[in-house]
């Protein structure tokens, strides 16, 4: 019986890290272009897909979502079926850029910083 309290609390304990690192990403994103994001869901998009019947971009993971209760396209309400989603390969390389910069950045200020303090 310990020994399954005592996993239970660890498991709690990851959830509680995941909890609080998805949250930080989130917050990290806030400030992504709007073409970034995904106009339903306002959330930084991970796998964008254009919609051919209405000609908007939605990331594949909400636009499935949505998919599984209509086989329409949120936009205009014409038939939309998951095999017709077409990858936005130019935009996901664009994001995928945004974020590397962003990962950078810090390690840049850090390395800046340094370099400004052995100046002075």
């Amino acid at each position: 019986m310990q020994a399954e309290i005592h996993l239970f609390k660890e498991f709690a304990a990851k959830v509680e890290r995941k909890v609080k690192e998805n949250a930080s990403m989130e917050e990290d994103f806030d400030d992504a272009p709007d073409e970034f994001k995904d106009p339903l869901m306002m959330t930084l998009m991970q796998e964008p897909v254009i919609l051919p019947t209405s000609g908007k971009i939605m990331d594949r993971p909400v636009i499935m979502r949505h998919l599984l209760n209509s086989d329409t396209d949120p936009f205009n309400r014409q038939v939309l079926t998951i095999e017709m989603l077409q990858p936005a390969t130019e935009l996901k390389q664009q994001i995928d850029e945004w974020l590397k910069s962003r990962r950078n950045k810090p390690q840049l200020e850090h390395i800046n910083s340094k370099k400004s303090s052995a100046r002075q």
